[in-house]
């Protein structure tokens, strides 16, 4: 199992669904080109301004005759022009519309860029069916309401700060009660401009929805799927008031691995204080000692703890998760819910964890002298030395010449803590939404699980050629507590010992079984195997 993410492969069979298996909506309304031979349409040459004559457009055949894939856009903002430039590369017919598409000449150079036509409001309203609201709250009044009738309107609004109470109404909500003839539909909210027009970085991002109409649902979930992102149904137009706090929310998916990050760092500082400073001063040096290395010291010794914990807190809830599944039989019982979040706080954890192997790294080649970790280095030498004294006189010193050459341990210390942290960036790098979006399933699964499990083992011989003399010498509070370097491999080694038997092949291939499908039959039932 993978350490630091939720990326599933493609039949991963994990039985969650992200997305609803939305109907196709059948077009109600006519096409832009049968519109133009209607009659009582009337529009006049100068209507559209960006991409050139709507008539011309039409008769050429350049607009989309489906009538779905032909959107209006009711804003001309930085935001609805990069709603209307991603749908325009997604396939669709965007026309903006604007109370005075004359007014302002930059404007329409902009809307151009797009490859999106201008017009009036009126204009851009008769060619579609689905209408895009790009304005705020504030403006909903000023909209040519009447003209939206019969029409999916999608409202993209947000709030500037949190509302919330029985008697709030979400910005979709206060729409549909200016135009309930319409099917307004609650979506792209939590889509960034920047996100719109660099569609390749955050591609596979989740964009909620929320309407009382299912078809008029289906229609945009649609659109969001033209357009590159994965869409998540929320239900009823009601949800809009929680899809509405959604960008509000201050990191939500970083609070729970933030507070078990600090909450081991600060446990890890108080055995360290208690250790240096503490028993060190009662037992030895009569309070005088070691206070000054509470800032540096004290927070290196522990941030390097507290990472190689992290690190096997990535990796530990994976190993539960398999046990449990080898234990029930089956991969469709769902986990204890601490255990759910657990897995789905890999990610923050590897990334916290990675934060602090940088710090380490960068403050143990600052401090590291044959002074302080005299064990990774050569033996110094002795030499006498004359130091003159009073009234011409000389007395005789032996002074220590330090060898600023490692010693094969400190060599492989140093080597080891180079390679880990260079695979932990890897692990890292890997993560991130834009570089996971190009990998395939197995690059991924072999970066994140085996490259990861090495970085661990690797990571333990750094700290066990750091403390090779001390590793079995409890040096600590008084002779009985394990030192730092000790209790720092316990939830590591924890991890590798409960990884070794599902390593064993008949143990690994029944597990691979069970993630595959197979459930284990009941006593005098027949076997399954069941697709994933």
């Amino acid at each position: 199992m993978d350490a630091w993410s939720t990326k599933r492969p493609p039949s991963s069979g994990t039985g969650q669904v992200w997305s609803t298996n939305l109907a196709k909506v059948h077009p109600v309304l006519p096409t832009p080109a049968q519109s133009m031979n209607n009659p009582g349409f009337d529009q006049s040459p100068t209507d559209t301004y960006s991409n050139g004559n709507a008539h011309e457009k039409m008769a050429n055949g350049k607009v989309n005759t489906d009538p779905n894939k032909v959107v209006a856009v009711l804003g001309s903002g930085d935001y609805g022009r990069a709603l209307s430039g991603r749908l325009v590369r997604s396939g669709y017919e965007v026309f903006i519309g604007s109370r005075d598409p004359n007014k302002n000449l930059k404007i329409r150079e902009m809307v151009a860029s797009t490859g999106a036509t201008l017009t009036t409001q009126d204009v851009a309203l008769s060619h579609a069916r689905v209408v895009i609201i790009a304005v705020g709250r504030d403006n909903y009044d000023a909209l040519p309401l009447s003209q939206l009738v019969g029409k999916v309107v999608v409202d993209v609004s947000n709030n500037t700060k949190s509302k919330k109470g029985p008697h709030h109404r979400s910005n979709a909500e206060y729409l549909q009660g200016l135009t309930r003839d319409t099917e307004v539909v609650k979506s792209f909210n939590v889509l960034s401009a920047y996100a719109l027009e660099n569609g390749g970085l955050q591609g596979s991002k989740e964009v909620f929805l929320a309407s009382d109409f299912p078809e008029a649902k289906s229609l945009v979930s649609q659109m969001v799927r033209d357009m590159g992102f994965t869409p998540v149904d929320w239900g009823a137009l009601k949800a809009a008031r929680d899809i509405e706090e959604v960008p509000l929310r201050l990191m939500p998916s970083w609070k729970k691995p933030v507070k078990v990050a600090f909450g081991v760092f600060l446990g890890l500082w108080i055995m360290s204080f208690i250790q240096f400073q503490i028993c060190m001063n009662s037992q030895y040096y009569n309070w005088t000692w070691g206070w000054k290395h509470l800032g540096m010291q004290n927070f290196n010794r522990t941030i390097a703890i507290c990472a190689i914990w992290t690190l096997a807190l990535c990796y530990l809830p994976g190993l539960i998760a398999a046990y449990l599944q080898l234990w029930r039989g089956t991969k469709y019982s769902r986990f204890p819910a601490f255990l759910d979040d657990w897995l789905k706080m890999r990610k923050q954890l590897g990334l916290l964890m990675l934060g602090m192997a940088a710090i380490h790294a960068c403050i143990s080649v600052a401090v590291l002298t044959p002074q302080s970790t005299a064990w990774v280095y050569e033996d110094p030498k002795e030499i006498e030395v004359l130091v003159p004294g009073e009234n011409g006189t000389t007395t005789t010193s032996v002074v220590k010449e330090y060898n600023f050459e490692f010693n094969w341990r400190g060599e492989l210390f140093l080597t080891m803590g180079a390679v880990s942290t260079c695979l932990l960036t890897v692990l890292g790098i890997s993560s991130l939404p834009s570089v996971t979006a190009t990998l395939s399933w197995r690059e991924f699964t072999f970066i994140q699980s085996k490259l990861g499990w090495v970085a661990m083992v690797v990571a333990v011989l750094h700290d066990i050629f750091l403390a090779w003399y001390y590793m079995f010498l409890y040096k600590g509070c008084y002779g009985y507590l394990p030192i730092g370097p000790q209790y720092a491999l316990y939830l590591p080694m924890l991890c590798i010992i409960l990884k070794i038997p599902l390593l064993i092949p008949p143990v690994d291939n029944h597990l691979q079984r069970i993630r595959g499908g197979y459930e284990r039959p009941p006593r005098g039932g027949k076997k399954t195997e069941m697709i994933a």
